[in-house]
C-alpha cells in the first residue's frame, strides 16, 4: 500500500471513529470523568508506591477509597446547600429583574438624558421579548424538570454514581499496563516521533491541566468562604461557581463578579460599605490567581493563549456537547501541542515517508 494510500485509509478510520464517538456521547460521561480523575490521580498513586513502598492495587485502593470519602461528604453537605441556593437564586431571577427595572434603570436612563442620549425608559419594554420566561409561573420549575426528566441525565447521573468510582478504580490499577500496549502498537517507523510527541503532551497535560483543577478549586473555596462571610445571599453557590468555572479565562470572574453584585445590589441597596468590600473579594481572587496560584500551579511552559482556550471550549462543546466542555481542556492542551510539533517538524517527518 503507498504511503498516500495508507494516508487516505487512516483518515477514513478516523473519520468514522470521531462519527461513532459522536453518536454515542451521550453516555460517555462516566468514562470521561473516570479518565480524568484517573490521571489527576495517578501521580499521588506513584508516590505512595515510592515512597510508603506499598503495591499498587493496594495504593490505588486506599486514594479511591479517600477519594470517594470526599465525594460522599460533598455530596451529603455541600451538594445539597448548592442544590437549595440554586433553586433560590432561580426563585430571586424576579426581585432582581423588578429591583433593577424600578429603581436602578431609570437612574441610568437619568444619567443618559444628562449627557443628551435618550434610551428606552421603560426597561421592561426594552427586552420584554428577551426575557419574557421571568414572568413565567414557575421557571424554576420547568427549567428542573426539563433537566431531570431528560433520559441522557438520569443515565449519566446514575452511572456517574455507581459505575464512575469502578472504572477510576481498573484505570488506576491498569494505568502502567494500558500505556504499555499502546506503546508495543505504535507503528515501529514512527515510533520515535510519536513518544516523543506523547511525552509532550503528558507534561501538557500534567502540568496544564492538573495545575488548573487545583486553582479552580483553591478560587472556589476562597470565594465561598469570603462571600458566605460577608453574608451575601447564596454566597456559596456563586463563589462555587466562579472558582470552577475560571479554568475559562476572564469567564468565570466576570460572570462570577456580576451575578454577586446584582446580587448585592438586591439585598444592600447602593450601600457603599457591603459592594465595595464585595469588589475587593473579586479584586484580591484576582490577584491571587494571577500572581500566585498561575505561576505555582500551572507556570508559562504551555503557553495556551486565552483566545485559543475559549475557542476550545466552544468548539469541542458545539461538537460533544458536555462531554466536550469537560474535555475541552484536555483536548485544546493535547491539540496545540500537536500542532507545534507538526510545525516543528514537518520537513523531518516528511523526509521519511
Amino acid at each position: 500500500m503507498k504511503n498516500k494510500d495508507k494516508l487516505i485509509f487512516g483518515l477514513i478510520i478516523f473519520a468514522i471513529f470521531f462519527y461513532l464517538l459522536y453518536k454515542i456521547k451521550y453516555i460517555l460521561t462516566p468514562f470521561v470523568i473516570a479518565l480524568i480523575i484517573a490521571y489527576l490521580l495517578d501521580p499521588a498513586i506513584l508516590k505512595l508506591e515510592k515512597y510508603l513502598k506499598i503495591s499498587r492495587v493496594f495504593s490505588v485502593s486506599l486514594l479511591t477509597a479517600i477519594f470517594a470519602t470526599g465525594i460522599v461528604i460533598f455530596s451529603i453537605f455541600l451538594f445539597p446547600l448548592l442544590f437549595n441556593q440554586t433553586i433560590n437564586l432561580f426563585a430571586s431571577a424576579p426581585q432582581f429583574f423588578d429591583s433593577f427595572s424600578n429603581v436602578f434603570y431609570p437612574k441610568i436612563v437619568n444619567f443618559f438624558a444628562k449627557i443628551n442620549i435618550e434610551i428606552e425608559h421603560n426597561f421592561v419594554d426594552l427586552i420584554s421579548k428577551n426575557i419574557s420566561f421571568i414572568y413565567d409561573t414557575d421557571p424554576v420549575g420547568k427549567i428542573l424538570h426539563n433537566i431531570i426528566g431528560s433520559t441522557a441525565f438520569v443515565v449519566n447521573a446514575v452511572s456517574i454514581i455507581f459505575i464512575c468510582p469502578i472504572l477510576v478504580f481498573y484505570l488506576l490499577k491498569d494505568w502502567k499496563i494500558i500505556t504499555e500496549k499502546i506503546k508495543e502498537n505504535l507503528p515501529k517507523k514512527y515510533f520515535n516521533e510519536i513518544n516523543e510527541l506523547f511525552q509532550l503532551i503528558d507534561k501538557s497535560l500534567s502540568n496544564f491541566i492538573r495545575g488548573q483543577t487545583y486553582v479552580c478549586f483553591i478560587l472556589a473555596t476562597y470565594y465561598c468562604i469570603a462571600l458566605a462571610f460577608i453574608g451575601l445571599n447564596n454566597g456559596i453557590l456563586i463563589g462555587f461557581l466562579t472558582g470552577i468555572f475560571s479554568f475559562v479565562p476572564y469567564l468565570g470572574y466576570g460572570t462570577g463578579l456580576i451575578i454577586a453584585i446584582i446580587s448585592g445590589l438586591s439585598q444592600w441597596g447602593i450601600a457603599f460599605n457591603p459592594l465595595f468590600i464585595l469588589i475587593i473579594i473579586y479584586i484580591l481572587g484576582q490577584i491571587i490567581e494571577s500572581n500566585i496560584l498561575v505561576p505555582n500551579l500551572i507556570g508559562k511552559q504551555i503557553n495556551l493563549h486565552p483566545i485559543w482556550i475559549i475557542f476550545g471550549i466552544f468548539f469541542f462543546g458545539a461538537v460533544f456537547g458536555i462531554i466536550g466542555i469537560l474535555l475541552s481542556l484536555p483536548l485544546t492542551a493535547i491539540t496545540s501541542v500537536v500542532l507545534k510539533y507538526l510545525f516543528k517538524n514537518f520537513h523531518h517527518l516528511k523526509s521519511k515517508n
